[in-house]
């Protein structure tokens, strides 16, 4: 089959190597400034193609701009939708109505919300997460008291990875369901309220994708704070440099912990993908 990737990240790079190896012909759109690999050729329009693969997310910092970080130049994402052929199987992540309506020619599917690729997704931040924690602590992880804030797929896994190394980890949620299962998996649990408690912490990672941290006030100076979460994310960057305190934002972290391991996710998703459209 003929693929067309079109900017991403270090992950969409080594997918390109993947698809290569598997007799796959790969052009490349948008990436002047990756390494590429062997048998990926540049291309300085948008091709014909019978998949194109966008970006995870699709959209970069700005509305309607591509996410391109290896691109020589910024690129409007509706001029490179307009571009491609209709009815052409196009896959990307984190895909907005907005986009949608934008794109209603092409075959367009979220590669994010399928669950094969959300859960090893998840695993991977978890375990990226875990290992800046462990390079920004000047303590071991062992015996630190940690708070994960949110406790969906994310923070479930770091929870439990954090709690399997000992760390004293508490899970921060405004569900009360949640709350209650992360006490019935051993986790100490608490409300966004319970202020007083915010004292105890050492490090804080935010999962959550909108503010549930009510304050930063409370918690000690030297307290860690990562976030994992896309832009505006949970934790308040401006309020933490105000009380001094050390902010690490970490959005899209398999593409920067494990880029490999991300983009063998992005290749089984697209894989099954092209199997129920009927492309064997």
């Amino acid at each position: 089959m003929n693929f067309l990737i079109v900017g991403g990240d270090e992950r969409l790079v080594r997918l390109a190597g993947l698809l290569i190896d598997a007799g796959h012909s790969v052009h490349c759109y948008a990436l002047e400034k990756a390494k590429l690999p062997e048998g990926a050729k540049m291309s300085k329009t948008v091709e014909s193609a019978d998949c194109v693969v966008l970006p995870l997310p699709t959209e970069g910092k700005f509305p309607n701009t591509l996410n391109a970080p290896f691109a020589e130049k910024a690129h409007n994402l509706s001029e490179v939708l307009a571009a491609i052929a209709p009815d052409t199987l196009v896959c990307g992540g984190k895909i907005s109505p907005k986009l949608r309506e934008t794109a209603k020619h092409l075959r367009l599917r979220d590669i994010m919300t399928r669950p094969e690729f959300a859960i090893g997704n998840a695993n991977v931040t978890a375990e990226g997460a875990v290992s800046l924690l462990a390079e920004n602590l000047s303590s071991t992880i062992f015996d630190t008291n940690v708070l994960v804030v949110g406790y969906g797929r994310i923070g479930r896994l770091l929870a439990h990875k954090l709690r399997g190394l000992d760390a004293k980890t508490t899970v921060m949620s405004k569900n009360v369901e949640s709350r209650a299962l992360a006490e019935g998996m051993g986790l100490h649990a608490m409300k966004p309220t319970d202020t007083a408690l915010y004292a105890a912490f050492d490090a804080v990672i935010n999962t959550a994708p909108a503010a549930v941290i009510p304050t930063l006030e409370g918690f000690k100076k030297s307290c860690l704070l990562l976030e994992l979460a896309s832009a505006p994310g949970g934790i308040d960057k401006r309020d933490a440099e105000r009380l001094g305190m050390r902010y690490i934002a970490a959005p899209g972290l398999p593409g920067r912990y494990a880029p490999a391991s991300a983009a063998g996710l992005i290749y089984s998703a697209i894989m099954s993908i092209l199997r129920e459209e009927g492309h064997e």
